[in-house]
């Protein structure tokens, strides 16, 4: 099952801003970045949909 991001995780790629430090990602390395407010929004939805089980 895949995890979903923190609503309030790093804009680029989910992790909390408190364990994030500087990661590595498909473009290039990053600090925390807030999330815009529409990325906070979709990943409340997203945690409050019902998820499909896998077979």
């Amino acid at each position: 099952m895949k995890r979903l991001p923190n609503p309030n995780g790093c804009r680029l790629c989910g992790i909390d801003q408190r364990g994030h430090a500087i990661q590595t990602g498909p473009d290039g390395t990053h600090t925390w970045q807030k999330p815009t407010q529409a990325q906070i929004r979709d990943r409340m939805k997203a945690r409050r949909d019902p998820q499909p089980k896998e077979a």
